[in-house]
């Protein structure tokens, strides 16, 4: 009998020790738990934050992409400025026509003398906009030579032409 209640005490305590332990090892993993939620929280909030950053650094990279674009443009655009001053191409010795011919029939002849007036040389330039000319009957050719009494052609002309108004340097 004493080797039984021997037994008896030593499961007893055995117990208590196992519920101490199993408490222990419960709380443990609780605590695991709450841990782990939390650091899978921070794991998501730090990834969400990765994204926005990299999102922002390609943006932030575009914009530098587009400045120094801006940058370079700006200095050809100088480089430009400065080489027209020196073949004298100074705003103040040039003046500027608005040249608006509308789907106008023309003769051959003066469509010929109207392209020959705005065709570039030393003394002006000219910069369309719209140009188009076409024959007015599908037998006719644009570029062949015909009968001077043919029909007229077709001739829509849009632009500005710049012109020489004082000497050049």
């Amino acid at each position: 009998m004493v080797a039984s209640s021997s037994l008896l005490s030593r499961i007893t305590r055995s117990r208590k020790t196992l519920l101490v332990a199993f408490a222990i090892a419960l709380g443990t993993l609780l605590l695991a738990a709450v841990w782990f939620t939390a650091a899978r929280s921070a794991l998501g909030d730090a990834y969400a934050e990765a994204g926005t950053a990299k999102q922002e650094l390609a943006a932030a990279r575009q914009r530098l992409q587009e400045a120094e674009l801006r940058v370079r443009l700006a200095e050809n655009a100088n480089a430009l400025v400065i080489q027209a001053k020196a073949e004298g191409l100074v705003e103040a010795r040039w003046g500027e026509r608005l040249i608006n011919v509308s789907q106008a029939p023309l003769p051959r002849a003066d469509v010929n003398h109207l392209l020959a007036s705005v065709a570039r040389n030393d003394s002006r330039i000219f910069g369309a906009e719209t140009f188009e000319l076409s024959v007015t009957r599908p037998d006719e050719g644009l570029f062949d030579a015909t009968d001077p009494r043919s029909p007229p052609l077709q001739l829509t002309l849009r632009g500005t032409l710049l012109f020489r108004t004082g000497e050049a340097p």
